[in-house]
């Protein structure tokens, strides 16, 4: 485990992971409803999630996207810190954090109605909106560990050969 997490303490790690969170959910849902609206111009009409034109992401929206992050960094805090499922593996994790993030939006798109939950065409766009954030942060934390992982091994590298130490 990282040794820099094990002294951090945990609010702050929750706080740290609600403010990713919530950023970056931000950022999608701008940089997707700029998007959409782009290449499909009725989405203005279909979705709460912002108001395409002057006004953007709504107050509400904002507010809402913040909660989600705030349960999500908690959900994250549980599966992904190594004080508690220690023993579960990291594809494991990942696949219960994606089945947690699709049934908190899911459930947040009916009860925020942001979007028209009657329609399959909605629901399309969201899940595939979701894959493929997920796909994109998942690869970006496997890229991070790989960088990780070679530099920690160039650091026993070196100490092994500043104290003669030969590997086994």
């Amino acid at each position: 485990m990282n040794e820099e997490m094990k002294e951090t303490p945990v609010f702050t790690q929750f706080l740290r992971s609600t403010g990713t969170i919530f950023t970056s959910t931000v950022l999608t849902i701008s940089i997707a409803g700029m998007i959409f609206a782009r290449f499909d111009p009725s989405l203005r009409e279909t979705s709460s999630l912002f108001a395409l034109t002057p006004i953007g992401i709504t107050y509400n929206t904002i507010l809402q996207i913040f909660l989600g992050s705030v349960i999500l960094a908690a959900v994250s805090a549980f599966l992904f810190s190594e004080r508690y499922l220690y023993k579960m593996k990291f594809l494991l994790r990942t696949i219960i954090f994606l089945l947690m993030v699709l049934t908190l939006f899911s459930l947040f798109s009916i009860i925020f109605k942001w979007f028209l939950v009657n329609e399959p065409i909605a629901w399309f766009r969201f899940f595939v909106s979701i894959f493929i954030c997920f796909a994109v942060s998942t690869g970006l934390t496997l890229v991070k560990q790989r960088l990780e992982g070679k530099k920690y091994n160039k650091l026993l590298e070196s100490y092994k050969a500043r104290h003669n130490i030969k590997s086994a």
